[in-house]
């Protein structure tokens, strides 16, 4: 309820961010620049990444600022296009229509709503819409929508809230978990193994409503937690939007959260817990018995943020089970049981706000199951094993961080360049998929730009 008085805690970030846009005037996400008047780095290292100010803006659900209501400067649009190199090319084209190497595309163009929806009730919102120009199609994207509280518990500070969003994890604050993780600009012309978590394969797919609380043990502590329940998009509604069919998921999704962070002075660190429990149906099925599928897990952050440089670690482990009840019965997988591991740690640096670099490594590891891999050119598993390794190097130019162009000041950039590398493939370093092809094969470069206006 008291929306207009912050904590202690609050406050001083409020005076930090204040700092940070007096001394770099760029607006690195223009719709909510042009609502709180602050500058990119008081919410962001090197977009996407937040700062502690910047957790605090979305969890107060995007409310900061004078303006009460939507206003147009809360509209903009997004860009990212690039040139895509692999060892080897792809016999047939990296996707349809584009060439089988040394390839540009615009992969998307984005239009999207950031900030307050009406102040005096708490409401805010995050809401995007994508051209895909890989797919060709135009899509429903990243949407959160929030109803956020200020009140006080024990003497204490709490922001309480209310969410509808898309995606499980598109509502988190770190950059630990696979909504908003590395890479932050993937390739999607590139090679992509076949394993993947369930809790990154249902963005887009789902809706789902939940509620959260930030509870500030002390100024410096705080603890985090959120549960939301989410449920399959009809088939009707899911072409509609560009993202059909339906995914094919039964009943309701229970995702959770629980978190703790520290913050002092130019210092942050996070630990945390995810996950969730879905029942999707068997392949070409909507309805009828149903499979049973568990993601858990673990995370880490920490930051060190200067006026001159900001360090970042983000480290994430998941564990997900895999009951094929309905599945192995049909012939679908050849276990009753299978299990699937991802790891990923990310460490970044970003220097005067104007060039950054990154490395990260991912390892995904699971059950060898023929069902569900299988060998095929390029994208099969010849052992019958989800194992993938990768390594990415990435280095950033930001021109505009200083200040954009005078005919175009809200104007944002990342200039990107991309080396990954993988160790295995599908299971194997080589003759991964059955018909010769090399893990190594599918190392690619890419290089582009990432433009906010």
């Amino acid at each position: 309820m008291c929306r207009h008085s912050l904590s202690a805690s609050a406050t001083a970030l409020v005076g930090l961010a204040g700092a940070l846009a007096i001394s770099h005037p760029a607006q690195a996400i223009p719709a909510f620049a042009a609502q709180t008047g602050l500058a990119c780095d008081a919410c962001h290292i090197g977009f996407p990444q937040l700062t502690p100010f910047g957790r605090l803006f979305k969890l107060e659900g995007y409310t900061l600022g004078e303006q009460t209501y939507p206003h147009i400067h809360n509209l903009s649009a997004m860009l990212q296009a690039g040139f895509t190199y692999l060892k080897d090319k792809v016999p047939g084209g990296l996707s349809p229509d584009y060439p089988s190497n040394h390839a540009w595309s615009v992969q998307q163009t984005s239009l999207f709503y950031g900030g307050v929806l009406d102040k005096n009730l708490g409401l805010g919102g995050f809401i995007q819409g994508t051209f895909d120009g890989v797919a060709h199609q135009f899509h429903w994207d990243n949407l959160d929508i929030r109803d956020a509280h200020l009140a006080r518990l024990a003497g204490r500070q709490i922001v309480y809230g209310f969410t509808f969003n898309n995606a499980p994890g598109i509502t988190d604050v770190w950059n630990t978990l696979p909504a908003w993780g590395y890479p932050y600009i993937p390739d999607e012309l590139g090679v992509s193994p076949t394993a993947g978590l369930q809790i990154s394969g249902l963005a887009q797919s789902v809706v789902g409503v939940g509620g959260y609380t930030a509870y500030y043990i002390t100024p410096a502590d705080m603890i985090y937690g959120e549960v939301d329940g989410y449920q399959s998009l009809p088939d009707h509604t899911a072409y509609a939007l560009g993202v059909g069919p339906a995914n094919g998921v039964g009943g309701t999704t229970p995702y959770w959260r629980l978190a703790f962070q520290h913050s002092v002075g130019e210092n942050s660190f996070e630990f945390g817990t995810s996950g969730l429990v879905d029942h999707p149906y068997p392949s070409g099925f909507k309805h009828g018995p149903e499979d049973n599928i568990t993601d858990l897990g673990l995370d880490m952050q920490i930051q060190h943020i200067t006026m001159t440089q900001a360090v970042s670690l983000q480290a994430s482990w998941y564990h997900e089970s895999q009951h094929w009840g309905a599945s192995f019965p049909l012939g679908n997988t050849a276990n009753l049981n299978d299990t699937l591991n991802q790891e990923t740690i990310t460490v970044s640096y970003l220097w005067h706000e104007l060039i950054g670099a990154t490395e990260s490594y991912s390892n995904i590891s699971g059950t060898a199951d023929s069902g569900l891999y299988g060998p095929a050119p390029i994208s099969g598993n010849a052992n019958n094993k989800p194992n993938s390794s990768s390594f990415t190097t990435e280095l950033d130019y930001y021109p505009f961080n200083n200040g954009g162009p005078k005919i175009f000041p809200w104007v944002n950039a990342k200039f990107f360049l991309e080396g990954t590398i993988y160790p295995t493939f599908n299971g194997l370093a080589h003759n991964y998929d059955g018909s010769g092809r090399s893990a190594s094969a599918n190392n690619l470069v890419f290089a582009g730009i990432w433009l906010v206006f």
